[in-house]
């Protein structure tokens, strides 16, 4: 009984002094014409595609600068959804359908194309 009491103890003082953090917002930039309705189902999908995003791609594309992710900003013609995964040997090989599938490969182009562009 007396473990237990300590790994609770342990537990809480974990989660107290290194709390999980949320991740941060990332504002999106969408067509003026866009209907409100419209926007909020993207604004879902460009969240899903972040998080798919962080999962798979970040490791290699993403960069730090003073503890700040860059997120690069690509091109139209290089977010081609599909062509993407086939048009790179290194990307063939790290994400195979059975690790991304074509709607999640999707999701993440939709994050990529309205994400707000990086300052130049």
């Amino acid at each position: 009984m007396k473990l237990l009491k300590q790994a609770l103890l342990i537990t809480a003082i974990v989660f107290t002094k290194f709390p999980c953090t949320a991740q941060k917002k990332i504002a999106y930039e969408f067509p003026k014409e866009m209907l409100p309705e419209v926007k909020q189902e993207f604004i879902k999908q460009c969240d899903k595609g972040r998080i798919l995003y962080d999962m798979n791609c970040a490791k290699c594309h993403s960069s730090f600068v003073r503890k700040k992710e860059i997120i690069p900003d690509f091109s139209p013609d290089q977010l081609k959804g599909y062509e993407l995964r086939v048009s790179n040997a290194q990307h063939e090989a790290d994400m195979p359908d059975t690790k991304v599938t074509a709607e999640e490969l999707g999701e993440i182009m939709i994050f990529l194309t309205y994400k707000k562009k990086n300052a130049k």
